[in-house]
């Protein structure tokens, strides 16, 4: 972006709590999920340049239930890839790419802190087109990452750190 006066060092702005980063190992893309307030957590594919829009646009509103915007979309900001509302409080995410996972391959995995679950979002064209919770009521998802022996593992609050064993 050749915005006069901007600072090189930042790759994008407008983003308002991000708390999860991937480089898509498919698309070689930065894809990052935020905590939005009350509603209008998101995930993001993170470009040089672009403006994500906090606080002007959000799909949530403060947390005392009052809106800080009735925009939701303006010209010049990105749209969230995906976003979740009521807020699942996203941490953790891991694309994954394992043989070990054929009917997951492809898919991004979320975790949840609020409602202690996994998210499984099915992609396709660099979109979320479904989504499934797996791992529900362990406790909260901290980290979820693909080992080097090509199995998920999960960060649970409380827990420790779980394998997540591919459905036969």
């Amino acid at each position: 972006m050749n915005t006069e006066n901007a600072k090189k060092a930042i790759w994008s702005y407008g983003h308002r709590n991000p708390q999860g980063m991937e480089i898509n190992p498919f698309t070689g893309e930065i894809w990052s999920h935020e905590h939005g307030p009350r509603g209008g957590d998101e995930i993001n594919i993170i470009k040089k340049g672009k403006n994500y829009g906090w606080p002007v646009i959000s799909y949530g509103i403060n947390y005392s239930g009052t809106k800080f915007t009735d925009l939701t979309a303006k010209e010049g900001m990105e749209q969230p890839l995906h976003y979740w509302d009521p807020s699942i409080a996203p941490s953790g995410m891991a694309f994954v790419d394992s043989d070990k996972y054929p009917n997951w391959k492809g898919n991004l995995l979320v975790g949840s802190l609020k409602f202690q679950y996994i998210a499984n979002c099915y992609l396709r064209d660099g979109k979320v087109v479904k989504e499934e919770k797996i791992i529900e009521g362990l406790g909260r998802v901290r980290s979820i990452e693909q080992g080097n022996d090509g199995f998920l593992y999960a960060g649970i609050e409380n827990v420790g750190i779980i394998k997540i064993n591919p459905k036969k």
